[in-house]
């Protein structure tokens, strides 16, 4: 799916790019093109365009330099002026400056402070920004800012990213090496350069031992719903450091592979106080699975710093937190980082005669792991395999909160190394069935003459879902997560709908998540003469927004297979009985399964539904069956009862 070419240069530098990298990072001229432009070339309605953008990657200094200027074409285009930066954590920003020109060139410097914001939480990804406000934003301004983001070291692979948001009209792009030495690449090494969906005409040049890349006129990226990683679509340039003697990627993950699994031999090793945990968690147990659900529980009772806010050297002195050398530390202190807690699993579980490893596994939450780019980050976490019974069974026992036989959404279906002495093999994580995240909903609300709607909903949040929403809430207050939990509501709700969270239970445990909430939706039904027009259906599918055009450029992506399971109860008013009831409705295309079935119960409409997709990644080709079948979820979920014999005083709805 991807064209990718790969460069290789010597680390060795010219005194000569810092200069020219520190020049180009001043404010810009205004030109009389940048104040004459009033509309995006083959998109006349586009709201603003991006007149310049450079990255430049100073892996010597270890920042980052970013510089945007944008001009706003239209009243929509407003919304640029509110910026977000988006900080990786562990990072930060620098050298802030920011101003708004007029088109008669007054300029506006920005006096403020950004604040930290977050702009996406949900489903395990949290994304934190910078935020602030450009000043006297309006339709023909210019806003431009440029900043630096600093890391706490030396970080073996970046990126460029060529395509953004808005058509943009110049890029500058600039990479200088690190010229120090490297742990783990004593004989030396060398920097290569990974490019993927680069348009053919655009190639970087080597200057002064980096590299440096012009481009003008690029199209805006036009993001899809549920669509795979932006990442992994959009024309980037990639560069990472391997040793001089790297010749293929084969080697490069066969001898990572090796130390890694040197690593946790040493780890690891064959000390008695396991076995005798190992024996002790397990008692009197026969049954083989049982054993290994024992040795699970043992582990996970181990507290988790990983979860845990993250500590400064003074106070982890003062709190006695020094680093795990072994499973054995693990074991007597209590206490260690989500792989020690992984390996002391995998250690407790050979003490009883398991034949257990370790798995070096890629998160597939923001990119999909690519084995042409060497980098050891890609395989960024630890989790467990047990062979039992002719089959492997993955176990995620340094996730927090992750019963046994789950794994985290984001490393499901994904690649990982499976350790041994001679450097590893390439496997994949099993895929998660529909069973492992499941909703289910009840309702039971009553239905006033006026068509207002009020009631309760119960929610249970079962398997991967309660998971991710523990892990998403865990740095929350009460407040918080009430918030949370009712601004989720409201998604699935009509507009206006008010949700308020009566009480919620299973925050600190695997299993069962529950919430209950009194709701109110104003103008729920429609009046027609005596008749109300109700949809017996409360809730509202949110994968809708992947199938809103006949046809798509990138493959439909979910993060995990699902079920939704629901019944609603609504009561109807007195004086009015059912008229008309829609028909079940039932859809099968193997990897989704949808049933709708709406039916009077006394005086209570009822309404059972069931929607279960068991899959994550559909193709194009397969977007047409995918693309009727959620039509037809769309379709059953919106039909209407007829209601009839009240008065003509229920309101009108839209």
């Amino acid at each position: 799916m991807k064209c990718i070419r790969l460069f290789l240069s010597l680390a060795l530098f010219a005194a000569s790019v810092a200069p020219a990298m520190a020049q180009k990072e001043d404010w810009l001229p205004i030109t009389q093109q940048d104040l004459g432009m009033k509309q995006v070339p083959n998109s006349p309605g586009a709201d603003a365009v991006q007149l310049y953008y450079a990255d430049f990657i100073n892996d010597q200094e270890q920042t980052e330099f970013f510089y945007r200027r944008i001009k706003i074409l239209n009243e929509k285009g407003n919304r640029h002026a509110d910026v977000e930066i988006v900080i990786p954590p562990e990072f930060s920003l620098s050298g802030l400056k920011a101003r708004t020109i007029h088109p008669d060139g007054k300029i506006i410097e920005f006096a403020g402070k950004p604040f930290q914001k977050t702009i996406i939480k949900g489903r395990g990804i949290k994304i934190l920004a910078k935020a602030f406000t450009m000043p006297d934003v309006t339709v023909g301004s210019i806003i431009e800012y440029k900043y630096k983001v600093d890391s706490p070291g030396i970080f073996l692979d970046n990126s460029w990213t060529i395509q953004h948001e808005l058509y943009t009209v110049k890029e500058s792009f600039r990479m200088k090496p690190y010229s120090g030495g490297l742990e783990g690449f004593q004989g030396g090494f060398q920097v290569a350069a990974l490019s993927s969906h680069m348009p053919n005409n655009i190639k970087p040049t080597q200057k002064g031992g980096g590299y440096e890349l012009e481009v003008e006129n690029m199209a805006a990226f036009e993001a899809e719903g549920y669509m795979p990683p932006e990442e992994d679509f959009k024309p980037q340039m990639r560069f990472f450091y391997i040793g001089l003697n790297t010749s293929t990627a084969d080697k490069f993950w066969q001898e990572a592979g090796r130390k890694w699994n040197d690593e946790v031999d040493h780890f690891i090793g064959t000390r008695k106080e396991i076995a005798q945990a190992a024996a002790e968690a397990i008692g009197t147990e026969t049954d083989p699975e049982q054993k290994l659900r024992k040795l699970y529980a043992r582990a996970q009772v181990i507290r988790n710093l990983t979860y845990e806010r993250e500590r400064s050297e003074e106070e982890q002195k003062r709190e006695n937190l020094k680093a795990n050398q072994n499973v054995a530390d693990v074991l007597a202190r209590g206490i260690g980082y989500r792989d020690d807690i992984t390996r002391l699993f995998v250690a407790l579980a050979r003490a009883a005669g398991f034949d257990a490893s370790i798995v070096r596994v890629s998160n597939r939450k923001d990119k999909f792991f690519d084995k042409g780019l060497l980098s050891k980050r890609q395989l960024d976490a630890e989790i467990a395999v047990v062979s039992q019974g002719g089959k492997d069974i993955y176990l995620d026992p340094g996730t927090r909160f992750c019963q046994f036989g789950y794994l985290r959404w984001i490393r499901t279906s994904a690649a990982g190394l499976k350790l041994d002495k001679k450097g590893g093999t390439f496997v994949t994580a099993p895929s998660a069935t529909y069973d492992k995240a499941t909703i289910k909903r009840t309702a039971d609300l009553a239905l006033d003459a006026d068509g207002n709607l009020k009631g309760t909903i119960a929610v249970r949040y079962e398997g991967g879902e309660g998971m991710e929403h523990r892990l998403d809430e865990m740095d929350a207050d009460e407040a918080g997560k009430k918030k949370d939990l009712e601004d989720e509501v409201k998604t699935w709700l009509p507009n206006g709908a008010s949700v308020k969270l009566d009480n919620a239970d299973g925050w600190d445990s695997p299993g069962l998540l529950t919430a209950f909430f009194n709701v109110e939706v104003p103008s729920y039904a429609s009046a027609a003469g005596k008749r109300l027009l109700v949809p017996p259906y409360l809730f509202q599918a949110k994968q809708m927004d992947a199938f809103k055009h006949s046809e798509r450029k990138f493959p439909v992506y979910f993060p995990y297979a699902f079920t939704e399971s629901d019944r609603v109860n609504i009561k109807i008013p007195e004086g009015y009985s059912l008229e008309t009831v829609p028909q079940d409705q039932t859809t099968n295309i193997g990897y989704a399964v949808y049933q709708n079935q709406v039916q009077m119960n006394g005086r209570q409409l009822v309404t059972q539904r069931l929607l279960q997709v068991n899959g994550i990644f559909f193709r194009l080709d397969q977007y047409p069956a995918v693309r009727d079948f959620f039509g037809k979820v769309r379709a059953g979920d919106e039909q209407q009862a007829v209601l009839t014999g009240g008065s003509t005083n229920a309101q009108k709805t839209n």
